[in-house]
């Protein structure tokens, strides 16, 4: 017997043995008592809500309104039967489970953790698909081919690390901060087709698996919000520096896939060792991926920043779109099925420090005064 279940049988019956055995004369508890007990907060520590109603349905199968205590362990510690989760998987289907995959954890294969990882893919529709990464991404692609071909007739080559266009109305300019819009839009400009190239990898990578699980507004929200940080960031701790690139909402997406990870480490680094797919998925692996890939992205913007003169662009996005956003913002808004009240606790600690730092932030803006001086010329002159 694994470890996980000894420690589980043990629970129970020091939490529900003494409820059941209220009730041995009668055959069982009733269901209503066993609902209100598993509804009781303590309880739920360890028993989450979804897998309260899971329990429940297959219990009252027989519609006899009771549940002895042998049946209630069986119900919480078995394996799934034969054939009980067994699905007729379409390719589509296959597609959308390879996909929850990479963003649910990879724990013990018991009753529990099948339950939810159907839950994720029974979750999933195609109303409407998975399309605001590959959209967004067609965007800032497309922005940018126009862009280096208007520089191009300009005779400003775009190159690996140069090229973005500073005279756009999209890029964030501290001498244009009343222009609100930029905060925003600077996703669309890159410096150089390197920039482009990175983050359109890190944000389809991470963000079509995340949007085919989150749906595709929950997605939106954490990018949009990154970039959005990622300018705050910028604005306050290298308030002369001009921004562009969509770094802010690539690392919301990874700081959001770094929560999940850190939230779900244990059962995503059970039996980690055993087979090659264990492995490529488990936490210690994702996590050193993306930190050596975000490493050298974010690597090679602090030497852009501090190589290329005047025109060097900021590289505060990448922290101020992952920690503010993706951990912050993640949590509350990308979709947890099994909940537990400790996790609904972080849930509006995080909503509430990220209000405050983007409300500091905002502030600062307002009030400080070592801004460089307000261009109030109008839009756009060709240099700065």
């Amino acid at each position: 017997m694994a470890a996980e279940e000894t420690e589980l049988i043990e629970n129970l019956d020091r939490k529900f043995r003494p409820i059941f055995e209220q009730y041995g004369e009668e055959g069982g508890i009733p269901l209503r008592v066993l609902r209100e007990q598993m509804e009781d907060s303590a309880n739920q520590q360890m028993l989450p809500a979804s897998k309260v109603d899971r329990l429940l349905k297959r219990a009252d199968e027989d519609q006899d309104g009771y549940l002895d205590y042998d049946e209630f362990v069986t119900l919480m510690t078995m394996e799934e039967a034969k054939g009980m989760n067994v699905r007729q998987l379409t390719k589509f289907q296959r597609l959308v489970q390879i996909s929850v995959s990479s963003v649910v954890p990879r724990a013990t294969v018991n009753a529990s953790d099948q339950d939810v990882l159907e839950d994720y893919v029974d979750h999933y529709n195609c109303r409407p698909p998975p399309l605001f990464m590959i959209l967004i991404s067609l965007a800032e692609l497309i922005i940018f081919i126009a862009y280096a071909i208007d520089q191009k007739n300009k005779g400003i080559p775009t190159t690996a690390n140069s090229g973005a266009p500073l005279y756009s109305p999209l890029m964030y300019n501290p001498r244009r901060r009343y222009e609100a819009w930029r905060f925003l839009s600077y996703m669309f400009i890159h410096q150089g087709y390197t920039h482009i190239i990175f983050n359109l990898i890190f944000q389809l990578l991470i963000g079509l698996p995340l949007e085919m699980v989150h749906k595709w507004w929950r997605v939106g929200i954490v990018y949009s919000l990154g970039v959005i940080a990622g300018s705050i960031a910028t604005s306050v701790t290298d308030s002369g520096t001009l921004l562009c690139g969509a770094s802010g909402g690539c690392y919301a997406l990874i700081g959001a896939h770094f929560a999940i990870i850190i939230m779900n480490w244990r059962e995503m680094t059970h039996d980690w060792m055993d087979g090659v797919l264990k492995f490529i998925l488990s936490a210690p692996v994702r996590l050193l991926f993306w930190s050596l890939f975000a490493a050298a992205d974010i690597g090679l913007a602090i030497y852009n920043r501090y190589t290329m003169g005047p025109s060097a662009v900021g590289y505060a996005a990448h922290l101020g779109g992952a920690l503010a956003a993706g951990v912050l913002i993640g949590i509350p808004v990308l979709k947890n099925i099994d909940r537990l009240p400790w996790e609904r606790v972080l849930w509006w600690v995080c909503l509430v420090v990220y209000l405050l730092i983007m409300t500091m932030g905002i502030l600062f803006n307002i009030f400080y005064e070592g801004y460089p001086p307000t261009d109030w010329r109008k839009c756009c002159p060709d240099s700065y």
